[in-house]
């Protein structure tokens, strides 16, 4: 297996898709978008009944490491999110009660068994930015699937989430194969090409 040149993570909100075409256009890499294979429509049911929430969250877990597997064959793939990030949302499920401790523990278990499986990217760019700025954006952008969602019941416990998983792996990172960038898009306008936009191109081009 290969090692994927770039994942680029962070909150919604934060600019990942964004800066990930910027990268594979000025480093010819090829873009593997974040996608979900649902079959079964377990997102759905899970919006009907909370009890598909173990069951959805080990089927994302899966495609995201099918994904990153794949990325992994070839080594031109830049990730929009990937499986290291899939634990956040694990965590976000149990911490509202909808994975029970026993269900969390298993699902943490099968990450691990996955993740000894896969070789870390060889640079992951963390996107990140104030709680306030995230919510005006996601404001700002109108998609109704992100705006019927609860700003304290949903987008908050998120946030803390990612939080506590940026902090753990800027802790790890000098134990980890892989080059951690952490970015403050706070005042970056992404959409521009600038000289912050290529300070973070060159950071990225360095780690590769």
């Amino acid at each position: 297996m290969g090692q994927v040149p770039i994942v680029v993570d962070g909150m919604t909100g934060s600019g990942k898709t964004t800066l990930v075409n910027h990268l594979a256009n000025e480093l010819n890499l090829e873009v593997m978008p974040e996608e979900f294979r649902d079959p079964y429509n377990l997102l759905y049911r899970f919006a009907d009944d909370v009890k598909w929430c173990y069951p959805m969250q080990l089927n994302f877990l899966m495609t995201r490491y099918i994904q990153y597997t794949v990325a992994s064959e070839h080594e031109n793939y830049i990730l929009d999110r990937s499986i290291y990030s899939d634990p956040v949302y694990a965590k976000l499920y149990y911490n509202m009660g909808y994975l029970s401790e026993k269900q969390y523990d298993n699902y943490l278990n099968f990450y691990d068994s996955l993740e000894e499986d896969i070789k870390e990217p060889k640079c992951m760019i963390i996107l990140n930015c104030s709680f306030d700025e995230i919510m005006r954006r996601i404001v700002d952008r109108g998609r109704s699937d992100e705006l019927k969602l609860s700003k304290e019941g949903y987008w908050w416990p998120l946030y803390q989430a990612y939080q506590e998983h940026v902090d753990k792996l800027l802790t790890q990172q000098d134990h980890m194969s892989t080059k951690v960038i952490r970015i403050d898009t706070e005042d970056i306008d992404l959409a521009k090409r600038d000289e912050q936009l290529f300070d973070i191109l060159n950071l990225a081009e360095t780690a590769i």
